[in-house]
């Protein structure tokens, strides 16, 4: 995982004012949304899907967090407060040529995935590149991409009888990989447009063995913060990726920031935006490419922390702007229906009310559902 808040361009300081209210409390959060939430449906509802049900979901390793709620109450409680539909996990490619399957092809030849099927779980899938040193990205543009991913959905196709959903984010925190960084221009452009070709291989293929599978694109939520046209960096890189997504099932993102929302960010020396606002302007910016959209991984997080968590005061305050009434709408509205919390050992004990928070919005998500196939 990059350390995106190590090296993301610092955002200037109007945009933070402009999104002052949003953040400042659920007070400011209704007045600041209501005024136009009938504007928008007018005008999304033609091409926007209704309200439905949201997808939510949980983990890196299906395996440890089902034995953990076995042996820990506290990872219980996890899944007691969460309940998640789907599973997540990893498809890492750490030298460039090839994914690390070994734990997929133990799952799968143990009988565990299709376990997770029975006992009525979806999985989620996340394919990631080593940053560590740029450029990188060779795997995700080569066949052998495109094979590893026909492997997966075959052991998924043999163990999910049932049909049960596969959620596929591709590519993860992308815009990274070449140098410059989140920059579409001539020295990026031939990567990418080769990147772009190959995701869409890998839907194909993917749907080819399960045509019920959800597969999206997925970009470090950073990029949305910031916009430097000159350069095609930022929000400007985004353009030239819309018509591959717009042929995807839908656009994935993370949000990943360690700090809430008016911390000054050290790295930055400015004040951070916050989880909440950068998922915002994420679904705003890729809404009117493709308006089915996912939160493919969120984690307040902290390097040192890694893999154990970040910042559970950090997740409090999100949960408490994500789940209010008037957020949550104006994001579904615009299409987000699917989030996936990354490592659920931050929640385990509830510091500092982190899992009451995510609970919370939990609720929340189950008051404006609209009942469907998922149990809620």
């Amino acid at each position: 995982m990059n350390q995106y808040f190590d090296h993301q361009p610092h955002m200037n300081q109007p945009l933070f004012m402009r999104r002052r209210q949003v953040l400042t409390g659920s007070a400011g959060v209704l007045s600041a949304f209501t005024a136009g939430l009938v504007g928008l449906w007018l005008q999304r509802q033609a091409q926007s899907p209704p309200l439905g049900a949201w997808a939510i979901g949980i983990g890196e390793n299906p395996e440890r967090y089902l034995l953990d709620i076995l042996s820990d109450p506290l990872v219980a409680e996890v899944e007691t407060q969460w309940k998640p539909h789907f599973l997540t996990a990893w498809v890492n490619s750490f030298d460039h040529v090839q994914g690390d399957l070994s734990y997929w092809r133990n799952w799968f030849n143990s009988g565990q995935m299709k376990d997770w099927f029975k006992r009525g779980y979806g999985l989620h899938i996340i394919t990631w590149e080593n940053d560590g040193q740029l450029p990188t990205g060779d795997y995700h543009i080569s066949p052998q991409f495109v094979q590893d991913m026909v492997e997966l959905a075959g052991y998924i196709a043999l163990s999910n009888p049932e049909g049960l959903p596969t959620y596929w984010t591709l590519a993860t925190e992308f815009s990274y990989w070449r140098i410059p960084a989140d920059t579409y221009n001539a020295d990026t452009q031939v990567y990418y447009q080769a990147l772009m070709a190959n995701v869409l291989r890998a839907r194909l293929a993917i749907k080819d063995v399960l045509p019920e599978a959800w597969v999206a694109l997925s970009w470090g939520g950073w990029i949305a913060t910031f916009d430097e046209p000159e350069q095609g960096r930022g929000r400007s890189m985004v353009a030239p990726f819309a018509e591959t997504m717009s042929k995807m099932d839908g656009i994935a993102f993370q949000s990943m920031r360690p700090y809430r929302a008016f911390d000054l960010n050290p790295d930055s020396n400015h004040l951070d935006p916050g989880n909440p606002d950068q998922v915002r302007l994420c679904c705003e910016l890729f809404s009117p490419i493709n308006p089915d959209l996912m939160l493919a991984h969120y984690e307040p997080y902290i390097k040192a922390l890694h893999p154990l968590g970040g910042r559970p005061e950090t997740v409090a305050a999100d949960f408490k702007v994500m789940g209010n009434p008037g957020w949550l709408t104006y994001l579904s509205l615009l299409g987000l229906r699917k989030i996936s919390l990354m490592h659920y050992s931050l929640y385990k004990g509830d510091p500092e009310q982190a899992l009451s928070a995510a609970q919370a919005f939990r609720a929340e998500v189950r008051k404006l559902q609209i009942p469907n196939s998922l149990s809620t």
